[in-house]
């Protein structure tokens, strides 16, 4: 009887061919939802990543645009028939800037070449030049040249649908401000202003947004034997 009985626990133990088959179904089942929800979790990891650095880059263009803008050195030297060191249209402005965007602060002077290009990425894009000061002859000899785009020109916003620079002026006489798309004064603008505006507006993203720059520079145009 013992016996018997043994040998039918035996023949009962083990899986049947259904259940395993039944497992490996559900294991595969199981395995397939995790790798759906893993590849949803990347995905979306992927994008917060994306809209992080890209929020990242915007801010600090716009900071170092602000730093740029605002580290103008008022160097009295001839440049484009004008007394003052600095060219300025509607597209691009040249001048000398105390912050480097390579070396911060604490670097020796630039010259700023700020200009807009058309982007491959569609509308156009705001770009930085920066050429170690070497003295007035040499701000004054490449003064003229075209703004031109090489290896080392930095990127500081991309797809915009319009970037235009604007430069006020103050009347001594009457007090009244006045904007213009071209710096032909011989004084220094009190104001340097980039209006910016993207090609397509991105819900949560900080977007490029338009720069004002006051200019804290007195026009009485005191040549500095030091610069």
């Amino acid at each position: 009887m013992n016996k018997h009985r043994a040998r039918r626990l035996r023949s009962n133990a083990g899986m049947t061919l259904i259940e395993l088959l039944l497992a490996v179904t559900l294991f595969g089942a199981i395995s397939a939802s995790m790798g759906v929800v893993l590849n949803v979790a990347f995905t979306s990891l992927n994008k917060i990543d994306a809209k992080v650095d890209f929020n990242r880059r915007v801010i600090s263009s716009q900071r170092a645009l602000d730093q740029i803008l605002n580290g103008l050195i008022p160097v009295v030297t001839p440049c484009g028939g004008r007394p003052v060191g600095m060219m300025g249209s509607a597209t691009a402005m040249r001048f000398l800037s105390s912050y480097s965007l390579t070396e911060g602060s604490r670097g020796r002077p630039q010259i700023v070449e700020l200009f807009t290009a058309p982007s491959p990425n569609g509308g156009f894009r705001l770009l930085l030049n920066e050429r170690p000061y070497l003295g007035k002859r040499m701000l004054t000899a490449i003064c003229g040249l075209p703004f031109l785009t090489n290896d080392s020109s930095y990127i500081l916003a991309d797809r915009l649908e319009r970037c235009l620079f604007s430069f006020r002026r103050i009347d001594r006489e009457s007090g009244g401000e006045m904007w213009t798309p071209a710096w032909v004064f011989p004084e220094w603008p009190s104001a340097i202003r980039i209006d910016i505006a993207p090609v397509k507006f991105q819900a949560n993203q900080i977007q490029p947004a338009t720069v004002f720059a006051p200019l804290f520079v007195r026009n009485n145009n005191l040549d500095d034997p030091n610069l």
